[in-house]
């Protein structure tokens, strides 16, 4: 293997590294999944809200 290759090769595995160290330090796929299932509740509650605004008495068809 050339030098040249071993050295990007090198390169390529620190930065791979450096990434998953920042994506462990924000919090990884454990903030994200906490995110998302703040995400969903909020937008279940805005429909809920938007129903009741659209639909008064809160009557379903």
């Amino acid at each position: 293997m050339p030098a040249m290759a071993k050295l990007a090769l090198l390169v390529a595995l620190l930065a791979l590294g450096v990434a998953i160290l920042a994506y462990q330090e924000t919090g990884g796929s454990k903030d994200l999944s906490r995110r998302l299932d703040t995400l969903r509740q909020e937008t279940a509650e805005s429909l809920s809200k938007m129903e009741k605004a659209l639909r008064p008495g809160g009557a379903k068809p």
